[in-house]
């Protein structure tokens, strides 16, 4: 007598199995998203700087958590940048970007996401965005104003940025790599009936100047994300995409030749 390994393993192959197997694991997939999908994308929880570091202020939130920031001032000042940066940094790593953005008159302020570095809390994407809020008074009390303030959002960082950006009036909102929403970055296609940080829905209602930059490399957050933002983007506008970056590369590569052409950019619709 023959026997069925097959059947006697994975039992009877059928369309009705197939389509079962398949709602269990969107149901599966479906949990994992609604609990667990911001443990994912806040991986980070370490710091790499102390409170006696250049520039580290803490302030604290509303709901009681004390939150890490960080400046560096240019001595060209001609605009501050609020800077929200990826999920594998904090604020003890960015002094390469900030020092060449001080070189062409940006100021920087930067913010650590609740977890990160000094910063207590959970990070989530509602604090995020409470955060990005808090960031912005924090440069209207250190005296700047909406005509001199531009939003940088890098990586997961380009999600506080957009909403930020939906929220206030300032001279132009830059994405750095940025993603269409956190899940796509997994699926490339919707999936769910929700997500997270979903910029490619807030885009088009984004009033201010928008300049993309993204490497052509990238492996993390593939550049059609960057395009599919930049086409929804309903005003001004320029994307750049740099030539064998990758995702956790670009500043290694030519970024000063975008740095001034950002400096015209703003100058030129601010």
């Amino acid at each position: 007598m023959k026997i069925n390994w097959r059947t006697i393993l994975v039992g009877e192959l059928s369309w009705k199995r197939f389509f079962r197997s398949l709602i269990i694991i969107y149901v599966i997939l479906f949990f994992i998203a609604l609990f667990f999908s911001e443990r994912f994308i806040f991986p980070y929880n370490d710091s790499s700087y102390t409170k006696s570091t250049h520039g580290v202020q803490l302030i604290s939130s509303p709901d009681g958590e004390q939150i890490a920031t960080r400046f560096w001032r240019s001595s060209k000042e001609k605009y501050l940048l609020l800077f929200f940066h990826g999920n594998q940094e904090d604020l003890g790593h960015l002094d390469v970007i900030a020092n060449k953005l001080n070189k062409y008159g940006f100021s920087v302020l930067a913010i650590d996401y609740r977890g990160y570095g000094l910063s207590t809390g959970t990070p989530s994407e509602q604090s995020c965005y409470n955060d990005s809020m808090l960031l912005y008074d924090t440069a209207i009390h250190m005296g700047y104003s909406a005509k001199n303030i531009i939003i940088w959002g890098r990586s997961v960082g380009s999600g506080s940025a957009v909403n930020l950006a939906l929220q206030k009036n300032v001279v132009a909102l830059v994405l750095e790599s940025p993603f269409v929403s956190a899940f796509r970055v997994v699926t490339k296609f919707p999936v769910l009936p929700f997500d997270r940080f979903n910029n490619l829905s807030k885009i088009d209602k984004v009033n201010e100047p928008l300049f993309i930059i993204h490497g052509s490399d990238d492996k993390v957050i593939s550049s059609w994300h960057s395009d599919k933002l930049f086409i929804k983007h309903l005003g001004k506008k320029e994307k750049h995409i740099i030539q064998d970056a990758g995702h956790n590369d670009l500043w290694l590569h030519n970024i000063e030749n975008i740095l001034r052409k950002l400096e015209l950019f703003v100058t030129a619709h601010g």
